[in-house]
């Protein structure tokens, strides 16, 4: 009698495990399907003719960054070939070739993912969300992959067009520009990592500020006057050195004046943590929020 009893309660037992497993498949499973549905539902949002991505972040993230590495090439171009010895322009390396790219378009993806998050978080929206996406992590956590991998991708192509024209066009100021150099590959490598990341971080700071405006301003303070700025306060240059946008540049080998102790891998591996962990902080507020 023990033994039938011991055999039926192994049996349940390998039952309730099975059904455990199921269910978190079935979690795994749902949650998946919610975030691709939050990619896809966020490339309709901002696509079109009146979308956020084509009146805003291409001009500002594509564009932007092209005329003024071309505009400056030129002038330089222009300025070394002039006949006098008064005025000497020093050649520029491959760690210096896409300095635009990566301070306005990932800046420019960056706030285009917090402008998608803290628009999804007001009127209309608000309630959609909710509605849709059960889970709260799901629907930033589609749009953090949706604007990191776009964002990603456009870097990625600026930087390879960049490296690869301005030394055959501008050959008395860019020739050492080389895209298959160590440089050239750490850039095509690192800055869609770096881009990936921020996108991450953008939308963890709308999550927390949930105004599109506020969360905008704030980004901007950050990235273009705090971290650049920071080095003007006691102990500035120490600080400077956590600075996280700063580590993300510093990390693909572009020169900029910060040395921190960690490397250039180092510095990399140290934005992408503290980009998830503002996601994650994020994702905490807007629990608490939804609870409310």
């Amino acid at each position: 009698m023990s033994i039938a009893v011991d055999a039926g309660g192994r049996h349940r037992r390998e039952i309730e495990a099975i059904g455990v497993r199921t269910g978190v498949l079935s979690d795994i499973a749902a949650g998946a399907g919610q975030i691709w549905r939050g990619v896809r539902a966020e490339a309709v949002r901002s696509g079109g003719l009146r979308g956020v991505l084509l009146l805003a972040a291409f001009p500002a993230g594509v564009l932007v960054p092209l005329l003024v590495t071309f505009a400056i090439a030129f002038a330089f171009e222009r300025i070394a070939n002039f006949d006098t010895t008064d005025i000497t322009v020093t050649e520029t390396t491959t760690t210096n070739s896409v300095y635009w790219v990566m301070y306005f378009t990932v800046a420019v993806g960056t706030i285009t993912a917090a402008f998608a998050q803290a628009s999804a978080m007001r009127g209309p929206g608000r309630d959609l969300d909710r509605y849709l996406y059960p889970r709260t992590w799901t629907s930033p956590l589609g749009r953090w992959i949706y604007y990191g991998l776009l964002t990603a991708v456009a870097s990625l192509v600026l930087i390879t067009v960049i490296m690869a024209t301005l030394g055959p066009l501008f050959p008395t100021v860019y020739s050492q520009v080389d895209l298959t150099s160590d440089a050239g590959v750490r850039f095509l490598i690192t800055v869609p990592i770096l881009s990936f990341f921020a996108c991450g971080m953008g939308v963890g700071v709308a999550a927390v500020i949930g105004s599109p405006a506020a969360s905008i301003a704030f980004l901007l303070l950050w990235i273009f006057l705090i971290e650049e700025a920071i080095y003007l306060v006691p102990n500035g240059m120490k600080i400077q050195a956590y600075m996280p946008f700063l580590n993300g540049i510093w990390s693909t080998g572009q020169e900029i004046v910060i040395d921190p102790t960690w490397g250039k891998d180092g510095a990399l591996i140290y934005f992408g943590l503290v980009s998830i962990g503002v996601f994650l902080i994020g994702m905490a507020v807007l629990a608490l929020r939804r609870r409310n």
